[in-house]
């Protein structure tokens, strides 16, 4: 759904912008959502005030947790009811080489709606995705499975307009599903693209989609962009959608459009179309840095406003060639000359702050010890360089946190 696409890529955001080793935050959200009917239902669009609380806590490579709770209050009663959601998750995620990569991820949710019929669903679901990353190529495979029970109460107002009844229904699922997906990105942290899919058995019978997408990320927000072309049990639909993350101090504002996806696990058919913008207000903030050899040092400013930043690092045992990559230099490899197994090169580089790794034998490369070193959305983990405008020498230690992180 669109809504996980906007959690996820908060998510990009908290990690990608931190400069620490460890993030916690909680923040407060409020804002509003418009939501068409399913797929072959008539009925008007029902709008909703929605506000809620979310905390989280993130680790330097993506692991960590998080539990969110939201409120939803409907303009109309006739077109859609109050609900109310709460979500717990977490990922465990874990980097064995500059190729290979493993996550696992967890969530348990449930959701709970009044009108105009009752409806309540519990559920749990995890993933675990095996990553190979080569070059500017990240190649990503999953499976994922989940459990749950829903349950709606029809009551004979609601029912009325298919037949008389004179008792109230209930209806009760057992809800499950198990499944794989997939996804190819050509692009770096800054910019990807590729394409996605999924196959999954459920207990309304089988799902499966393929599609693209575009996701660009950064210390100044986020923005996913996708297609996708389902097969369910109802028939063939076309989904998509635009999600977007965007921090700014102690506020943020996620939100986005779409034409929600179909749910396996919750038997829920694509919608015609929904959309949301929610503010959030940081109440509580919370970071640990982590110590470890600098990556560089910084020169005193020439007189054009730039400083010499000698960069450094010790090759794994029989490295050819190294090369160092970063914003700072458009992403394009640089060179660096080799002294036994420690290698450098010295860069121009104007005051400001930047994300930097280096490309060992044509694959990315960043010591694991790496101080101030943040994960990207694909695995990858990039240092990070602060460049003060003032003209004094400066050896890294501890970047700065940068923008709005969570």
């Amino acid at each position: 759904m669109m809504r996980r696409a906007v959690l996820s890529l908060a998510l990009l955001i908290a990690t990608t912008s931190s400069a620490t080793a460890q993030t916690s935050r909680l923040d407060l959200e409020v804002g509003g959502s418009r939501v068409l009917p399913p797929v072959g239902v008539d009925g008007d669009a029902a709008g909703f005030l929605i506000g809620g609380i979310r905390a989280s806590r993130y680790g330097v490579e993506g692991s960590g947790g998080y539990a969110s709770f939201l409120l939803g209050r409907s303009f109309d009663a006739a077109t859609g009811g109050d609900f109310l959601s709460g979500e717990v998750g977490g990922a465990l995620r874990h980097a064995w080489s500059p190729h290979w990569s493993a996550g696992l991820e967890g969530r348990a949710f449930g959701f709970r709606v009044r009108a105009p019929f009752s409806y309540q669903a519990g559920a749990a679901e995890g993933s675990a995705t095996l990553r190979y990353r080569h070059g500017l190529l990240t190649t990503s495979i999953g499976a994922t499975g989940g459990a749950g029970r829903s349950r709606v109460t029809l009551t004979p107002e609601v029912l009325r307009m298919r037949r008389m009844v004179t008792t109230t229904e209930i209806l009760d699922d057992d809800l499950w599903r198990w499944g794989g997906t997939f996804e190819v990105l050509a692009g770096g942290s800054v910019l990807a693209a590729g394409l996605a899919g999924e196959a999954h058995r459920s207990a309304g019978g089988s799902y499966g989609s393929v599609g693209a997408r575009i996701v660009s990320g950064g210390s100044h927000g986020a923005i996913e962009i996708r297609a996708d072309r389902w097969h369910t049990p109802a028939g063939s639909q076309t989904t998509g959608g635009i999600a977007f993350y965007v921090p700014w101090g102690g506020w943020n504002v996620r939100g986005g459009a779409s034409r929600p996806e179909p749910d396996p696990l919750l038997l829920a058919e694509p919608g015609r179309g929904a959309g949301g913008l929610l503010l959030g207000r940081t109440l509580l903030r919370g970071a640990t840095s982590r110590a470890g050899p600098s990556l560089y040092r910084t020169l005193p400013l020439d007189d054009d406003g730039t400083a010499r930043v000698r960069f450094s690092v010790e090759a794994p045992p029989g490295t050819s060639s190294v090369a160092l990559m970063g914003d700072f230099s458009l992403w394009e490899p640089v060179a660096m000359s080799a002294d036994g197994r420690r290698w450098t090169v010295e860069l121009p580089v104007p005051p400001g702050t930047y994300h930097f790794g280096f490309l060992v034998d044509g694959s990315w490369y960043l010591p694991d010890d790496a101080p101030d070193a943040v994960p990207d959305e694909w695995g990858r983990r990039s240092a990070t360089l602060v460049v003060e405008g003032e003209d004094r020498s400066r050896d890294s230690g501890t970047a700065e946190p940068r923008g709005a992180i969570r």
